[in-house]
């Protein structure tokens, strides 16, 4: 099965080149002229793109590299909890599942409820999702939405790490000229990403559940 990761080799890639080239494009320093000088001169501008986007991408990759996983989350979730913190207690309230039923979840998971029961509110259930995560790790609909939680999650990460280059650039060098419509352009990526960050964390850690109360000896249990 392919790595979780092998998104850092495409899609956040390509993801972290168009912005570098958005943010390049956008301070004016891509200046194609009519003339030969101005047609060769644009061409070694090209190349010096291509050199600086390849610097940036192996800063940023490895800045995305040091991120430790734990500031990634509280990034995206700030101080809320994540989904696995609490989604036994949350499907108590509400389900937001109709794969599954809440009575077919205390049923499978009657050990770990009574477990919750003994602890304080405050109790991570992580653990206990993790658990059951784990069993079903390689199941295609588990590895595709976490795969895609991740990359949201990092693209996420790498959007920041991008703003505070930016700022860096501006107020170091005058490599490129500020724009408000790549800043705008960055902001809003920053927060389409988090809530699409939110929502598809939220979506895997109930695909886990599903694809766990929806195996066949599962199945037969409740219908026995």
């Amino acid at each position: 099965m392919a790595s979780l990761k092998e998104y850092r080799n495409n899609e956040l890639k390509w993801f972290l080149l168009a912005n570098i080239l958005l943010m390049i494009i956008s301070s004016d320093a891509l200046v194609f002229g009519e003339t030969v000088n101005a047609l060769i001169s644009s061409i070694s501008t090209v190349i010096n793109i291509t050199a600086f986007s390849s610097a940036i991408y192996i800063f940023t990759f490895i800045s995305d590299s040091v991120v430790p996983s734990r500031i990634k989350v509280f990034l995206v979730f700030l101080w809320n909890k994540q989904p696995s913190c609490t989604i036994f207690t949350d499907m108590e309230r509400k389900c937001e599942d109709n794969r599954f039923t809440i009575e077919e979840a205390k049923k499978k998971y009657e050990n770990i409820y009574k477990k919750i029961e003994k602890c304080p509110k405050s109790f991570d259930q992580t653990p206990l999702w993790y658990e059951i995560y784990n069993q079903n790790r390689d199941n295609p609909i588990v590895f595709g939405s976490n795969r895609d939680y991740l990359l949201l999650r990092d693209m996420h990460t790498q959007t920041i790490i991008l703003i505070l280059v930016y700022a860096t650039l501006l107020f170091m060098t005058k490599v490129i000229i500020f724009s408000w419509k790549f800043m705008l352009y960055l902001i809003f990526m920053v927060i389409l990403l988090n809530i699409s960050a939110r929502v598809q964390g939220k979506r895997m850690v109930y695909n886990v559940l599903s694809v766990d109360l929806n195996k066949p000896d599962n199945i037969n249990e409740i219908i026995k």
